[in-house]
């Protein structure tokens, strides 16, 4: 599995994350990314590479 960590304190909110992976990024109250789970399945790892790749802070980090 790949272990995900998100930054909250870079995070502003525009939600590329959530576009590109809904089942593992959502937004909170304040439209900051929130992890609905902290690890993919092999079949998520394209997703979580957009997520993170299309993240204009790079608030999105993993291990494979």
């Amino acid at each position: 599995m790949t272990s995900i960590k998100i930054d909250r304190s870079a995070c502003q909110g525009y939600g590329n994350c959530v576009l590109a992976l809904a089942s593992v990024f959502d937004v909170d109250g304040e439209g900051l990314v929130v992890l609905r789970r902290d690890t993919v399945e092999p079949g998520e790892l394209d997703g979580l590479r957009r997520a993170a790749y299309d993240c204009p802070t790079d608030s999105i980090t993993f291990v494979a």
